[in-house]
């Protein structure tokens, strides 16, 4: 039986986009916006604030636009090299992975909105026709848009709207970002340029997803190769090759990586003891964690919770 290690060896994937919690559900649990308004926008950079951002998935629609910079966005297995003024689309429920290229930096923005945004009390022509069959990936959208396709020049326009708007906030600046969503959307449906995307990319996908779920309920205990690869119905040669074939990393990687971002977590929202803190998240030997933490965040665990508190 192969058991995964607390000493994972194998050099992290350290990202750290959400503050992740104690969910049953491994979709980014990090709150994007308030409930009444669920847009926002933030900038976000590789490496200065985290080495890449490890496969996951949310319910949002996402855009990541590439202000600086190159490296490598993967949705739904598919990877794309995107460099300054790439748009990648993303629908909700897709996997998605963001990395640098090597020796490289990259600043993306990201975009993102529920599609409770936009829905309809009544049901209407437009929600049923339109809206539903694009936020359940049923129309064939481009997931790449870059310089020289009808799109781009049109999308970067109203990006640049919806950046003054939010950055302004004046009177009715959320009528006018609600429009311009309406805009893209509009664009993206009646322009498709979409790779195709199989039958089978769409049960991996599944699949990976019951995994990632899998790991966010069991993280803190013994998970071993035999029972992950059983829990997915693969022979554990075939399940380990099949994780690092769609994720670009080993199970051993992610399992440890999640369990150090718990970690993180727990430090700033509890008062339990370091040692405590490394049990909860499944790490059975405390120097392991300590060097794994800090191969991750730069930092000890200790130096992290002074950090955190100094700016409550």
């Amino acid at each position: 039986m192969q058991t995964i290690p607390d000493n994972n060896t194998i050099p992290s994937p350290a990202i750290d986009i959400t503050e992740p919690s104690n969910s049953n559900d491994l979709h980014e649990n990090k709150v994007h916006f308030q409930d009444n308004f669920p847009y926002n926008t933030y900038i976000c950079s590789i490496p200065l604030d985290f080495s890449h951002v490890p496969v996951h998935w949310h319910r949002e629609f996402e855009m990541i636009v590439i202000k600086k910079g190159s490296g490598i966005v993967t949705v739904n297995f598919l990877k794309y090299q995107v460099s300054a003024g790439d748009i990648i689309i993303v629908l909700p429920g897709a996997l998605h992975a963001i990395e640098g290229n090597p020796n490289t930096s990259m600043e993306y923005e990201n975009i993102l909105f529920s599609k409770n945004l936009l829905c309809s009390p009544y049901n209407d022509l437009v929600w049923q026709e339109f809206l539903e069959p694009f936020f359940r990936s049923q129309l064939p959208i481009c997931t790449k848009i870059s310089h020289g396709q009808v799109l781009h020049q049109e999308l970067i326009d109203i990006i640049e709207f919806l950046d003054d708007k939010s950055d302004e906030k004046g009177y009715g600046y959320q009528l006018a970002i609600k429009g311009a969503l309406m805009q893209i959307i509009y664009l993206l449906i009646t322009n498709p340029l979409s790779e195709e995307e199989n039958t089978s990319i769409d049960k991996s996908k599944e699949k990976l997803k019951n995994i990632i779920r899998y790991v966010s309920t069991h993280y803190y205990e013994e998970i071993t190769i035999d029972e992950i690869a059983a829990f997915c119905h693969y022979s554990p040669s075939h399940f380990m090759k099949f994780f690092k074939a769609h994720t670009g990393m080993s199970f051993i990687t992610y399992v440890n990586d999640y369990r150090v971002t718990e970690a993180r977590a727990l430090l700033g929202n509890t008062t339990d003891s370091i040692l405590d803190i490394s049990l909860q998240c499944g790490f059975s030997n405390l120097s392991n964690f300590n060097r794994m933490f800090k191969k991750k965040y730069g930092i000890t665990p200790r130096q992290m919770r002074k950090q955190q508190l100094n700016r409550m």
